[in-house]
């Protein structure tokens, strides 16, 4: 049986790769042929520079040309960092797909047809209905699933509430990431059930055996930023000072003088600072995960928009007390946490999402 997997995988993001490559490793546990298809919006690529763009215009000093090149560059630095692991681990559809028309020119030929997992029916980041990731280009009569696909919002925008309902009515077994995008499911009269996301799936074994030795010796705090937050820069700096931790960055987003920052990483390094770290200050869903996974004290600061995954699952595992309300307290991150009862959760979830899989694929 052939599979072929339609997710989020282009995304310079460790998490992004990282699900798409334990999906396929599922896929392939499950005595399945399977692919991810190479898909990217052809905007993609333009995103950043309108983001970057669009805070400058004719009347540009030199230094901000220059800051605006300097980011050009790094971005492609680690866009080639990316690209490079791709290529050496994901199974890619020989055919790349831009655009809508791509898939009517050579449509992708399987048995069964799969929306994997991230933000792939996030309509609002996206622009609209990303019609690919509803997969809208396969032939009628052909099984469609989805596989811990999530929303990232909590409501659908009122003028794609039909199109997404037409959409989804065509698919014969559907599974979700977060409770609140069962209740996105629940509103549009479409059957669903939350699973696990793949990373949690394949299991800590998995992970493991792709980590090598500490990158950094003695203890240290791992900050992960995603979003840019006074709150989170601050709370960091006090932490770190309160708890005389050295500080590991991963990534551009937050700046400490006198940290150890890692702005180009792969995905595997990426998982060793998570694996040896104290303690991980972070308002990333797969750097929980996988603090969760490597069984890491860790700490949630909620970005402020697109929480709903991370809240829904801290909510499942019990660890609701891992998310930060009060900046002014240090005492985050110092009650262990009870990982037998955690791991007896994820197990259970675990059996679970293979059963869905098993049933949707046969």
């Amino acid at each position: 049986m052939k599979v072929l997997n339609i997710t989020l995988h282009a995304i310079d993001n460790y998490g992004s790769v990282l699900q798409a490559l334990a999906t396929e490793t599922i896929f392939r546990k499950l005595g399945c042929e399977v692919e991810t298809i190479d898909y990217v919006r052809e905007t993609a690529q333009l995103d950043s520079c309108y983001k970057i763009m669009r805070y400058g215009g004719p009347g540009m000093t030199l230094k901000v040309k220059q800051l605006i090149s300097h980011l050009f560059l790094k971005k492609k630095g680690r866009a080639e960092l990316f690209e490079k692991w791709r290529k050496e681990n994901l199974q890619l559809t020989t055919v790349a797909y831009r655009s809508d028309n791509d898939f009517k020119v050579n449509p992708p030929i399987a048995d069964v047809y799969c929306t994997g997992s991230d933000q792939t029916w996030n309509t609002v980041c996206q622009g609209g209905v990303p019609y690919p990731y509803f997969l809208s280009f396969v032939p009628e009569g052909k099984k469609r699933i989805s596989f811990s696909a999530s929303f990232g919002i909590t409501s659908l925008p009122d003028k794609d509430v039909e199109e997404v309902r037409g959409l989804l009515k065509k698919y014969d077994a559907i599974s979700i990431r977060e409770k609140s995008g069962l209740d996105i499911l629940e509103k549009l009269g479409i059957d669903g059930q939350v699973v696990l996301d793949p990373t949690l799936v394949v299991g800590a074994d998995f992970w493991n055996q792709r980590v090598a030795s500490p990158m950094i010796e003695g203890e240290y705090l791992l900050v992960y930023q995603l979003n840019r937050s006074e709150k989170f820069a601050q709370y960091v700096k006090n932490y770190a000072k309160f708890h005389n931790l050295k500080v590991a960055i991963i990534g551009g987003k937050f700046h400490l003088k006198g940290g150890l920052v890692f702005p180009y990483i792969l995905p595997e390094e990426f998982m060793n600072l998570i694996r040896y770290a104290k303690v991980v200050i972070t308002d990333s869903f797969h750097a929980t995960a996988f603090s969760v996974l490597f069984h890491r004290q860790f700490i949630n600061i909620y970005p402020p928009h697109y929480s709903t995954r991370l809240d829904s699952f801290l909510k499942s595992l019990n660890l609701t007390n891992q998310h930060v309300i009060n900046f002014e307290d240090m005492s985050y991150g110092i009650e262990r946490i009870d990982y037998n009862e955690v791991d007896g959760v994820l197990s259970k979830e675990r059996e679970s999402t293979i059963e869905y899989l098993k049933h949707a694929l046969n």
